[in-house]
């Protein structure tokens, strides 16, 4: 448990630093001469939340033995709960529809981050195999 713990906090600020870095470089390139450069210190100090939640959805999902769809779900609800508390709340949108299209990007990052994972994942996994097997073959021969 103290493993998985320490695990997350340090995963957790390695996201919120490139995070932030992230963060600052849309603010720098999004200002403009006329308007006023804001970055406030409470946005940048609600991602850390987030970050937390999302470090703790991939210990959960890489480094559990629960079973994977049960991980999944839990990954899911820990990073889409997050980004929403800590990202989309926060951001005080005009209208509640705002909440609702803030949401509905989030979902849409998600099931492409994870299909970009999994797609790699499972690619990786296989030269990683056909590697081993080219190993062995070439040892046999000897």
């Amino acid at each position: 448990m103290k493993q998985l713990i320490k695990k997350t906090l340090s995963l957790s600020t390695v996201y919120y630093t490139i995070a932030v870095i992230a963060f600052s470089a849309v603010m720098m390139l999004s200002h403009s001469a006329e308007s006023v450069l804001s970055l406030d210190p409470s946005r940048i100090l609600y991602i850390y939340p987030f970050c937390l939640s999302f470090s703790a959805a991939n210990v959960i999902l890489k480094h559990t033995n629960i079973h994977a769809v049960t991980r999944w779900i839990m990954h899911f609800v820990l990073t889409v709960a997050g980004a929403y508390l800590f990202i989309i709340l926060p951001a005080e949108l005009e209208a509640s529809s705002g909440n609702f299209m803030g949401l509905m990007i989030i979902f849409a990052l998600y099931i492409a981050g994870a299909l970009i994972t999994v797609l790699f994942s499972k690619r990786i996994k296989s030269a990683l195999r056909e590697d081993s097997e080219i190993k062995q073959n070439a040892k046999g021969k000897r």
